[in-house]
């Protein structure tokens, strides 16, 4: 099927870092993601400004659709955000399928969705992203529904009739949402009986977030694919940092360059994870626009109220990078830790990365106990990372927080350090 792909350029707007060509190619990866074996076609549209009816201008529209006709093109993806009378508008004039970018990536998330949490998720977004289509202008929407004694009155309009089906069907799945939310809480708070370290691994799309996860947990049951957004369900696994200390790391959703924000707000029950982890690994691919992707999940993780925590920047698939050396000089500032989660290169570095800054709030404290019953209570509930017994004490050393600590002081007898 031959695609052609619309990039919409406003002429008064400074030009941003994702240019024509940045913005064009992560379209053909959402669509190459999406259908099989697309052929492409593109074409550049500089606007003074947005038109009301079709965005674009009606003589470019019609340029575009002598383009579709010539190229046999079977549809149109346009980088921004269509209304509802837009997108038929310009379907009617090209006589082909159009569709925005952020209705293709709501299609790629519904196709990839596979917990429970996360089809509520996307069909919440989805939902959310019809309503706000809606204009009320087209024959369509000005037929009536209805009739006396029923919800909504005699001649209800249809564009009335399906804002209301769709405000009551987002406050449903807004309640189960919330239901999730409450679930995740008891998750949390039991997490929390047995104090360990929280990581969340985030980045951009096909950054390998799922391979570093597989890598990392010695396992190979997550599902990873070298395609966009290749999963949504957020998947926690234990790691262990170093002999006796562990953590709980978490891989989450992917970022994109401007991830419509329905989306963020209809995944916040998994976003808001990473709000509560102790330490933020950004995966960065080292094969792609490095700048331009990290901007987008500095701002992403701004949005979700995430920015203030630890962070370490680790960049992945060395192997594929003839020369470490230009990045390392380029984004210095970032501290670039090198891997390839693939090849398992560099994890043990990386590891004594986490450790270090771990360390930084889980501090090393040995407890000097000469009350064995203590004991149990405390390996159940604590991270030991090595004991000691003698015939009057025992000398046990643990990986603990400050407020842990304080916790813990109704049963220290002699803490040393």
């Amino acid at each position: 099927m031959k695609i052609l792909v619309i990039i919409v350029k406003d002429k008064n707007k400074k030009e941003t870092a994702y240019g024509y060509e940045y913005e064009s190619e992560e379209i053909k990866s959402l669509l190459t993601t999406y259908y099989k074996n697309p052929i492409f076609s593109e074409i550049l549209v500089k606007i003074d400004k947005p038109n009301s009816s079709l965005y674009i201008g009606k003589g470019k529209a019609e340029e575009i659709r002598n383009k579709i006709k010539t190229e046999n093109c079977a549809m149109a993806v346009i980088n921004i955000t269509l209304t509802q009378r837009q997108q038929r508008n310009l379907s009617e004039i090209f006589e082909a399928e159009v569709i925005d970018k952020t209705f293709l990536i709501l299609e790629i998330f519904r196709q990839r969705a596979r917990s429970e949490e996360g089809k509520l998720q996307v069909e919440l977004a989805r939902l959310k992203h019809e309503l706000s289509k809606i204009t009320g202008h087209g024959v369509s929407l000005d037929q009536q529904y209805g009739a006396v004694g029923v919800r909504g009155g005699a001649g209800e309009r249809k564009i009335d009739y399906d804002r209301r089906f769709l405000r009551d069907r987002i406050s449903f799945l807004n309640s189960k949402i919330l239901s999730v939310k409450k679930t995740r809480e008891i998750q949390r708070k039991k997490r929390l009986n047995v104090p360990m370290p929280v990581i969340s691994i985030v980045g951009y799309t096909n950054a390998g977030k799922s391979t570093l996860l597989n890598s990392l947990s010695k396992k190979n049951d997550i599902y990873a694919d070298n395609k966009l957004f290749a999963t949504l369900d957020p998947t926690s696994r234990k790691v262990m940092i170093k002999k006796g200390f562990f953590a709980v790391f978490t891989d989450t959703v992917g970022f994109i360059n401007n991830l419509p924000h329905l989306l963020i707000s209809a995944f916040s029950a998994t976003l808001e994870e990473i709000k509560y982890s102790d330490l933020i690994i950004h995966l960065h691919d080292s094969t792609a626009e490095i700048e331009e992707q990290n901007m987008v999940v500095k701002k992403t993780l701004k949005e979700i109220g995430a920015d203030k925590i630890p962070l370490l920047n680790v960049f992945n698939k060395i192997d594929l990078v003839p020369d470490t050396n230009r990045i390392k000089s380029a984004f210095q500032n970032l501290e670039p830790i090198f891997i390839s989660a693939k090849e398992k290169i560099g994890l043990d570095n990386l590891l004594s990365e986490i450790d270090k800054k771990l360390s930084l709030k889980w501090k090393e404290v040995e407890l000097e106990l000469k009350d064995f019953k203590n004991i149990n209570e405390i390996k159940k509930n604590y991270f030991i990372i090595d004991e000691k017994y003698l015939p009057n004490k025992a000398i046990i050393k643990l990986k603990i927080t400050e407020e842990n600590y304080l916790k813990l002081s109704n049963l220290i007898a002699k803490p040393t350090k």
